[in-house]
């Protein structure tokens, strides 16, 4: 946006200081990094989610806590030095002691972690919180830490023997945030509800705050302001009397992270939608918006040659294409109509479809991404989409419970396919979550309420429903001979039919939570299944056995896919990222 000159002056000092600058420039949403990869895996696509970020006190280093770990990046350049691992779940915060030496993250693994900032070895784990870490600082001294956590308590414990000293309670809800001030008299911490201010020594509550859904605190530099951000306004207080200052003019701050620029005329924000907003405290005005990490990952299609793959991030509204063997990003696909919610190329790798919030149908050029094609579709979001075998026609899913035969030369709509079962009296319809052509591209499978159904591509009949699960079915697809159909559940299992005669097969049992997905590989040899426990699993087709176990996300696996050759498996996850691990020894 265009900013007054006296805003753009006041602006100068702060990028000298590496506040903005830096933190845009440390992780561009092209980036790649093969640090930190998980064992089998080859590739990494993405950096994951951000939900802090912190400078090291001489400047030269930043430290971002997120969905894989903690990222540390060089200051000045942005090159990535280190990703930090050793939490099980998401890095909710990460900050460094006052002399730079140590680094202090809290998980939602319900941990914290203190590691040796030059090395990125772990010294410390404190262990006293009883669920999910929001939020861990150091005190200006360097001695003492606090913390917030879901268990609804602050604790502040001695950075050196990681004891819990004492414990501040009388939030009733999560605790989001914890920070210091600047003169270590005072402590902040916020839950749903309210935003408190403890006296740090003896642990008396000062204040309390009505604000909901703060999500960060932070005090200026001064000590003076007090200042919270999250899905309502960017607030601000006295520090001293609680009392309500201005608030800056904004429609919320969908943030985990803000910061004071060293200045105090500045406020940014990192928000978990992957963008950057700087405020000017003074004119109480926005004066920036930067792009920052990409979003959740829910699809990823690799193209028939499987020399590249497309990745749609949520709330982008744009594809990513990249190549496979050396992870360089090749293009980027946008349309700034409305955002894409999958994406599937054609056979012959010409084409790809794409799902927008608009709720139509968008084929675009795999090359250029110039758009071909926008098939009006239902006013009712759509879920997946593919093309069939011969790339003549397309089948969508809708969460208003049809499935739809798309022409995909003209657009027309060919036919509607009835029969996923109600949800209530006012004619809702469950969600069918997927669908998808036989290899011959005579028949479609559907996934939606507890059941699969098997439909005539041609005439839409529908010829088998099969029945068996006790939730919600996520996926179905064939095997390459299309004798069999595996499928996904909510129940935790994946279920291996016959097509024929509907009879299921095989129960596969390992996941612990909601399985997202499950296909076949080329050679129908075997399947790979994702789910929401953070993993995938490859199992033998015939046996049903868990041939290999792939750990390496942190957030749900939404999507996996095969190369065309088999060797290289792909998952994408609500962690942000894309992970390609290497299948050859599975190989004959």
């Amino acid at each position: 946006m265009n900013n007054p000159r006296g805003v753009r002056r006041r602006l100068y000092p702060l990028c000298a200081c590496l506040f903005i600058l830096c933190a845009f420039k440390a992780f561009p949403s092209e980036m790649i990094s093969s640090l930190g990869l998980p064992d089998g895996a080859k590739l990494r696509i993405g950096k994951g989610l951000t939900y802090s970020i912190a400078y090291s006190p001489d400047n030269a280093r930043i430290a971002v806590g997120g969905s894989l770990g903690v990222w540390i990046y060089d200051a000045r350049f942005g090159g990535e030095i280190a990703l930090l691992r050793g939490h099980t779940r998401s890095v909710r915060s990460a900050a460094y002691s006052p002399d730079g030496k140590r680094i202090v993250s809290a998980s939602s693994d319900s941990t914290i972690r203190i590691w040796d900032a030059e090395t990125g070895k772990t010294l410390k784990t404190l262990e006293g919180h009883t669920e999910s870490v929001q939020s861990a600082a150091y005190s200006p001294d360097g001695k003492r830490i606090v913390s917030g956590g879901w268990d609804k308590t602050v604790h502040i414990w001695d950075a050196e023997t990681g004891e819990v000293l004492k414990t501040l309670e009388g939030h009733t809800e999560s605790v989001r945030s914890a920070a210091y001030s600047p003169d270590g008299k005072m402590i902040a911490s916020s839950d749903k509800q309210t935003v408190r201010i403890w006296d740090a020594q003896t642990g008396e509550a000062l204040h309390t705050l009505d604000a909901r859904w703060i999500d960060s605190v932070a005090f200026s530099p001064d000590g003076r302001i007090l200042a919270g951000g999250g899905f309502t306004k960017l607030r601000m207080w006295s520090a001293a009397y609680g009392s309500p200052l201005q608030p800056l003019d904004n429609k919320g701050l969908d943030g985990d992270s803000i910061a004071f620029s060293p200045d105090g005329h500045f406020i940014a924000g990192a928000e978990s939608n992957g963008f950057i907003r700087i405020w000017n405290i003074e004119i109480s005005a926005l004066v920036r918006t930067m792009e920052g990490h990409t979003g959740q990952v829910y699809f990823a299609s690799f193209s028939p040659d499987g020399k590249r793959i497309v990745v749609k991030y949520h709330r982008k509204g744009h594809l990513h294409v990249w190549d496979v063997e050396t992870g360089e990003l090749l293009n980027t696909l946008q349309n700034p109509e409305a955002r894409v919610d999958m994406a599937a190329y054609s056979p012959d790798g010409m084409r790809i479809v794409g799902v927008k919030d608009d709720m139509n149908l968008h084929i675009v050029d795999a090359e250029t991404g110039a758009l071909l094609k926008a098939v009006k579709g239902d006013a009712n979001r759509i879920g997946a989409a593919s093309f069939s075998p011969n790339g003549r026609t397309l089948v969508s899913a809708g969460w208003n419970g049809f499935v739809r035969i798309w022409d995909a030369e003209t657009g027309a709509l060919l036919n509607t396919l009835k029969g996923h079962r109600r949800l209530s009296r006012k004619n809702w319809f469950s969600p069918v979550n997927s669908a998808a052509y036989s290899p011959d591209g005579k028949r479609i499978v559907s996934a939606g309420d507890s059941t699969i159904r098997i439909w005539d591509a041609e005439t839409g009949a529908p010829l088998k429903t099969l029945e068996g699960y006790s939730g919600s079915v996520r996926s179905a697809a064939y095997a390459p001979d299309g004798k069999r159909i595996v499928s996904a559940s909510r129940d935790k299992t994946v279920r291996i039919w016959n097509a024929n005669t509907g009879d299921v097969l095989k129960t596969l049992e390992g996941h612990t939570a909601s399985v997202n997905c499950a296909v076949y590989s080329p050679d129908g040899m075997r399947i790979a299944s994702g789910g929401a426990d953070c993993a995938a699993r490859i199992w033998d087709a015939e046996t049903g056995d868990v041939l290999k176990t792939l750990e390496g996300h942190t957030g749900n696996v939404n999507w996996v896919g095969y190369s065309p050759d088999g060797k290289t498996l792909a998952t994408a996850s609500s962690d942000g990222t894309v992970i390609l691990w290497d299948l050859s020894d599975m190989n004959p």
